[in-house]
């Protein structure tokens, strides 16, 4: 399958620093900005629409300070001409497994975002459409819930969902309380499985972790899908081919790496990757860069070990260099995407596929 990279959505394929100078125009315009990054230019001394022209110039902002996603205001971080009328805005919070969640508001970029994944399943990975999915993850203040079933919706399926709660399940690994996770993984297999007694479901969508644990019965009781995609925890790079060659070999597979702050990077495909773990973002609307994790102004070189670090550049959303919690390799630019990829992505705590990451 041939991608044309010509009809990817708008603004996928504009150059990056043309986007961020757009980008920039919009969240410090003086009277329809956004709050909190007009209070950080003034702070700095940075007139941004004048000096803030490409993608390095970001550089000038530091390193962005995660925990005031979590105090602050969540209007302080939407252009005011968005916020003034606020029907249409939802909050979505992240998983809180590392701390109090973050917040952040949106109102289209979802639309944004699947616009440019659906070009992606379609062109690229051969994703089945007007299928029913089944996702179980966390729903709630989570986003992934929300982009899942716009997702479903737009490929002409339904979804039906399975709540998981993942702040729960880390107070339970904290207490060491793994007789309730298992009763509380029993409650979710039952959930699933009445779903699937009684309806057609062509698309299942969860973690790697709790694919991995339905997989066996699935397979036993002869369940077939069209499509699978994982999301959440590290996909490695094992499970992913015991799972695309062992229990769903008749399926399309993709995956989706992010948290509710970027939306995702997506999973290269077997074809053009190998059986390598390989995720490639979104640009220009979210750009990923591995840096030294001693020194995080260093970018590392293709090949090399580095920090994930987090741009999100939308109408909508600007965050500026956030550091994540994961270790991963450069990999070199795919042409299918025009972008540099994300390889063999693990936690930077922990090794990949430990307790501590749970089952989200």
């Amino acid at each position: 399958m041939t991608p044309t990279l010509s009809t990817r959505p708008y603004p996928f394929g504009t150059d990056l620093d043309e986007w961020v100078r757009h980008v920039v125009d919009i969240h410090f315009h003086p009277a329809d900005g956004t709050p909190y990054w007009l209070a950080r230019a003034k702070e700095l001394g940075i007139d941004a629409r004048r000096e803030i022209r490409s993608y390095a110039d970001l550089s000038r902002f530091g390193f962005f300070p995660i925990d005031v996603l979590r105090t602050r205001n969540v209007l302080d971080f939407m252009p005011a001409s968005q916020t003034r009328n606020r029907g249409g805005i939802h909050v979505h919070e992240t998983g809180g497994t590392t701390g109090t969640p973050s917040r952040v508001p949106l109102r289209n970029l979802f639309k944004t975002i699947n616009g440019f994944v659906n070009w992606y399943l379609d062109d690229v990975v051969g994703f089945p459409r007007k299928g029913n999915w089944l996702f179980i993850g966390p729903t709630g203040p989570h986003g992934i819930a929300e982009s899942t079933l716009n997702q479903a919706e737009s490929r002409d399926g339904i979804c039906f969902l399975i709540d998981l709660d993942p702040r729960f399940i880390k107070v339970l690994y904290q207490q060491g309380d793994m007789k309730t996770v298992g009763l509380y993984m029993e409650h979710i297999r039952r959930q699933a499985f009445s779903i699937l007694e009684t309806q057609q479901v062509d698309i299942i969508g969860s973690t790697p972790v709790l694919l991995q644990m339905l997989a066996p019965e699935l397979k036993e009781r002869g369940y077939r899908f069209t499509g699978v995609m994982y999301g959440g925890t590290q996909l490695s790079k094992d499970l992913s081919h015991l799972l695309r060659t062992e229990f769903f070999p008749e399926a399309a597979h993709t995956a989706m790496y992010g948290n509710t702050l970027m939306g995702g990077a997506v999973l290269g495909t077997p074809q053009a990757i190998g059986n390598e773990v390989v995720y490639f973002p979104m640009e220009p609307l979210v750009k990923l860069d591995l840096v030294e994790p001693e020194h995080p102004e260093r970018t590392v070189g293709v090949g090399q070990t580095g920090r994930v670090c987090l741009t999100v550049l939308s109408e909508e959303r600007l965050l500026v260099r956030i550091l994540e919690r994961d270790l991963a390799e450069r990999w070199p630019v795919w042409p299918a995407l025009g972008c540099e990829g994300l390889a063999n992505v693990r936690s930077l705590a922990a090794p990949m596929g430990s307790m501590s990451e749970g089952v989200y």
